[in-house]
């Protein structure tokens, strides 16, 4: 019987294996990853030459085990999917998780034990990833279970009439990286299409580009639109401010609506209320983002005028076909950061890079054909960029269970009393939202009048699964309430400060094993209702990098609007994590008492 098993070998399961082991070094604990090495969407089989994080050195270190100490990065450089797969590798090799971990090992079904005591885990080893025979599976049983699987598991593809008879590549962006040989250094490949508005779309644009090829990028008309990507620095008067910084800044997240506890202090905690519900307040909240709207428009060089062209612009490509329809205010964690070497605007308005606002009608062979008699073009590759379904990459049996698990299912595996019962839920938390953030009710795409998809641009809407339902983003609702804490969920969700999001999940998952945590004085089912549900882009990030828990349908609950209030990576935070005292950081985990 293993103590603990943890799915995922990248930066979440890592640090969980590492925490839990500090606690515990006798603890029999085994990490499963079906990539050959550690690191997970940084993995050296998922890297690809321009990949790098939106974040700047050195903001993508744990707190204990700085990247500095090892050599790895560059102050004022974005992390190269090298660095970040070498610095993991160090973080793993350092703390002696290497051998805990089993490699190409992929866990396929997940079960309770037959007194709902412990957990049954059915995997697939080396041999069975790479046979085309079906072989049967192996069984662990663990008293306890980490799922650091991420949302980035399941890659969304795009169902395209003609796809059978496309006869040229057809990958979803996910697989650049064990492709890229194939695909990106395939002499008879000149011109590809990329499919998606999204930084990874963006991403993936990039490296087609830099790698010589003519682009052809399709962002659908009648979806989303892109995502914000701006430039890692913006200008505040005559200041050069890093922007990963400033919107972790206090005073930056007053201005964005956040249902979690104000850990601001006595003295400043008004403030947020003052700037959402007070009429002055209100009005100073709505200027500050117009100019925020105003100014990342300038910085990101959308519009071709003498105040945002810059240097070796021309008009041979239409740039403002980038700009995102509504205001930074609506995208939360969807968007990203032009972290590239190279001038991306250079490549669209130089005729590199041809940007279609256009729906797909079909494909044929080598040809993607628009809707409305719009056109066809000819390619030699298309690439999906398309994000990640809210399917779970690992089967929770039997289905039954999903309610009580809080985990994406499909609507028809819930009952009419458990679909009502989550209705009422929603009800009752959208009145509590808007009655404190009242400019959510009426978000911009609920009353467009073009002919775009009126969803909100920071989710995508998979009306095929539930959306995640955890207990504080970790734990499941109804195990939870049953004194059941067996079983978390690490990095369902995503934020601008991942790392130390990450270090603070599994030291409340330590405590949650057990049972040091404060539970609410709410049920924890009518408890998750009220705070933010987020969605994966990523993919982000990854996935990649676009993280994030997936929201319901547009329109579907005012939880969907709300942006999570940052967590502050200060010199107070790190003195936390190491002196082992209880803990009142901003991410509302003041629940945790570490043991």
């Amino acid at each position: 019987m293993i103590d603990i098993l943890i799915i995922g070998a990248g930066p979440s399961g890592l640090c969980a294996a590492k925490t839990f082991l500090q606690h515990n070094p006798n603890s029999k604990i085994v990490i499963l990853d079906s990539h050959s090495t550690v690191g997970g969407v940084w993995s050296k089989e998922r890297l690809y030459p321009t990949l790098r994080t939106n974040n700047l050195y050195p903001t993508m270190d744990f707190s204990d085990f700085p990247m500095k100490d090892v050599g790895i990065g560059r102050p004022g450089h974005h992390i190269t999917g090298e660095e970040m797969h070498a610095y993991l590798t160090a973080y793993a090799q350092h703390f002696d998780l290497m051998k805990k971990i089993q490699f190409n090992t992929r866990a396929v079904r997940v079960q309770q034990g037959p007194t709902n005591d412990g957990w049954k885990v059915e995997i697939q080893g080396p041999a069975d990833l790479i046979s085309t025979v079906t072989i049967p599976t192996t069984l662990l049983e663990t008293k306890k279970l980490v799922m650091a699987t991420g949302i980035l598991g399941v890659p969304s593809m795009p169902s395209l009439s003609g796809s059978s008879t496309f006869d040229i590549p057809l990958l979803h962006s996910s697989a650049l990286g064990p492709q890229y040989q194939s695909v990106l250094q395939n002499p008879n490949i000149n011109r590809v299409a990329v499919l998606g508005g999204s930084k990874s779309a963006y991403d993936t644009v990039y490296l087609a580009a830099t790698t010589g090829h003519k682009v052809d990028w399709i962002i659908r008309k009648s979806g989303r639109g892109p995502s914000w990507v701006f430039p890692s620095h913006t200008k505040i008067g005559p200041f050069k401010a890093w922007r990963e910084k400033l919107v972790n800044r206090q005073i930056s997240t007053f201005f964005s609506p956040c249902v979690l506890p104000d850990r601001s202090g006595n003295q400043i905690s008004w403030i947020r209320e003052f700037l959402h519900t007070n009429k002055i307040g209100k009005a100073v909240t709505k200027k500050f983002w117009e100019i925020m709207h105003e100014d990342t428009i300038k910085d990101c060089r959308y519009r071709s005028d003498s105040k945002s062209k810059g240097k070796g612009d021309d008009e041979r490509g239409d740039f403002s076909v980038l700009e995102p329809p509504h205001s930074p205010f609506w995208y939360g964690t969807s968007s990203g950061t032009l972290n590239y070497e190279q001038d991306f605007k250079a490549l669209v308005t130089s005729g590199q890079v041809t940007v279609h606002r256009e729906d797909i009608s079909h494909i044929s062979p080598h040809t993607i054909h628009f809707s409305d008699n719009a056109g066809a073009i000819t390619v030699d590759a298309l690439i999906c960029a398309t994000g990640y379904s809210a399917k779970p990459p690992i089967d929770f049996f039997p289905r039954e269970l999903h309610f009580q698990l809080g985990i994406p299912t499909s609507t028809d595996s819930l009952t009419e009393e458990q679909k009502v019962a989550w209705d009422e839920y929603d009800k009752r938390a959208d009145g509590i939202i808007g009655e404190r953030f009242p400019q959510l009710v009426s978000p911009p795409w609920s009353t467009t009048d073009n002919n775009t998809n009126p969803s909100p641009p920071s989710t995508k809407i998979d009306t095929k699964y539930t959306p995640w339902r955890l207990h504080r983003g970790i734990a499941p609702p109804g195990l939870t309430a049953a004194g059941n804490n067996s079983l978390v969920f690490l990095s369902m969700h995503s934020s601008v400060t991942n790392i130390p999001r990450i270090e603070l999940q599994c030291l409340w998952s330590l405590s949650y094993f057990h049972d040091k945590v404060t539970l609410p004085s709410i049920a924890p089912f009518a408890f998750r209702a009220l705070l933010p549900e987020f969605l994966p882009e990523f993919a982000q990030k990854r996935q990649g990098k676009q993280g994030n828990l997936r929201t319901k349908p547009a329109g579907a609950s005012l939880t969907t609007r709300l942006q999570i209030q940052p967590v502050h990576k200060s010199s107070k935070t790190r003195r936390y994590f190491n002196d082992g005292v209880r803990f009142d950081p901003l991410w509302d985990m003041e629940d945790i008492i570490l043991i």
